[in-house]
């Protein structure tokens, strides 16, 4: 795994999240992935929807291939950065990955209706959480035909 790193060939990752408990299993299941990536951790919502919205069409290479996000962000919730991606952004069609501790069926039900394109539950595991992560990621960064930005 690399950190916010230039390099055009590896798949880019942000991570939304702000629990750093949670940002720790979720780079050890990109380790047991044993994917490369260029990885980027963002822990607030608005900063989260900042960000996203200044990479531009021009620069497909800075924006991500996959997006996991947390619900439950200061700043803005997940929601709102979802649909700023899904409405505000040049890259409209990355795949979204709600990752969230909320088990309630409206959460999952509004997630779904936003777009968003699959909604995994926290589990209380740390093991079982790593292994989560690690299938999610490679699942849409390995196996996943994605449409191209250009």
């Amino acid at each position: 795994m690399t950190d916010q790193t230039a390099d055009v060939s590896l798949p880019r990752v942000f991570v939304i999240e702000d629990n750093p408990a949670d940002i720790r299993l979720l780079r050890e299941g990109v380790d047991t992935a044993d994917a490369d990536l260029d990885l980027e951790v963002i822990s607030n919502g608005q900063q989260a929807v900042e960000q996203l919205t200044t990479l531009g069409a021009d620069s497909p290479n800075d924006q991500p291939d996959l997006i996991l996000l947390d619900l439950n962000l200061p700043g803005k919730s997940g929601f709102e950065v979802l649909a700023t991606v899904r409405n505000e952004t040049a890259f409209q069609t990355v795949p979204v990955v709600i990752v969230s501790s909320s088990e309630n069926r409206e959460d999952i039900k509004r997630a779904y209706e936003s777009s968003a394109n699959a909604y995994v539950t926290k589990p209380p595991d740390p093991d079982e959480y790593i292994r989560m992560v690690a299938a999610a990621v490679e699942f849409w960064t390995r196996h996943v035909t994605h449409p191209t930005n250009e």
